[in-house]
């Protein structure tokens, strides 16, 4: 089988350059880019896939400006044959053994996907979750246990759940079933899948010991316009909640919530010392 990758990028060429390296440090052998990006960005982005198409077989797809997420993931997932292939997004950098994770997904012919938590500013999250709807109206993460543990090359996957990160192995299989929605630009269409596969037969794992480096920069203001852009993620959010008849979309629980390590904290307390030496080793007289 081959080693088949998708990304999704937009105006980024610095990071999304990172991503492609990474890729192919790991063994990937095609790797299939959507773009749709300002058209300032488009020869930067071509140049880095020209460069890895000297060592792989890459190929960048350009789209209409804001395309969307969405629609640029569908359209790369038509052109692949192969059972299993990975998904990214152009900040995401992969470890060198990520392709010994994806025996994984022979586990059932029902996974659907399994994904990896994030690393990045300091801060550990796996956001991985079940759904809850609550009143009728009211979308809320949980996680019910107990859930399956299966350990493939050191790599363990948690399973199953209703939502996992998008960053890992899917089936090819699932999306002749299900589609990510293209009325979402950015913000909701991944909540919208997890909407559309719950009452399905297929499900989520997700692995617990290994993170996948986030490469994102708060401090980049012109892509944040566009990323986190408030009146895009309403637009995306309204559609959702219209869509599935829903008031709100609630945080809560999910595998490990947003971790700051710089904010684990435990009180001091004494490890060993000379008195207790001393009551241990008199023990023995």
């Amino acid at each position: 089988m081959k080693r088949v990758a998708i990304v999704k990028t937009f105006m980024r060429p610095e990071v999304f350059a990172q991503c492609i390296t990474a890729l192919i440090a790991a063994g990937t052998e095609e790797v299939l880019v959507a773009f749709d990006g300002p058209s300032e960005y488009w020869e930067p982005h071509k140049k880095i896939v020209f460069e890895a198409n000297q060592i792989i077989d890459a190929e960048i797809y350009r789209f209409p400006f804001d395309y969307g997420l969405a629609a640029c993931r569908n359209r790369l997932i038509e052109m692949i044959s192969e059972p299993y292939f990975l998904m990214v997004d152009d900040d995401i950098i992969v470890i060198p053994s990520i392709w010994s994770a994806l025996p994984v997904m022979t586990i059932s012919k029902k996974l659907a996907a399994a994904t990896f938590g994030w690393f990045y500013g300091g801060v550990l999250q796996i956001d991985a979750w079940d759904i809850s709807i609550k009143n009728g109206k009211s979308l809320a993460k949980t996680v019910r246990w107990p859930k399956r543990v299966t350990s493939i090359n050191a790599f363990v996957f948690y399973y199953p759940f209703d939502f996992v990160p998008n960053q890992g192995f899917w089936s090819r299989k699932f999306f002749d079933e299900f589609k990510w929605d293209e009325h979402y630009i950015i913000e909701g269409e991944h909540e919208d899948m997890a909407m559309q596969a719950w009452p399905s037969d297929w499900f989520f794992a997700v692995c617990g010991n290994v993170f996948l480096y986030h490469l994102h920069d708060w401090n980049k203001k012109d892509y944040h316009a566009h990323r986190f852009s408030d009146t895009k993620m309403a637009k995306s959010w309204m559609y959702f909640f219209h869509k599935w008849n829903l008031k709100e979309y609630m945080d809560g629980r999910c595998l490990l919530p947003w971790l700051p390590l710089h904010l684990i904290d435990r009180d001091d307390s004494v490890r060993e010392s000379v008195e207790k030496c001393k009551r241990i080793l008199n023990l023995f007289k």
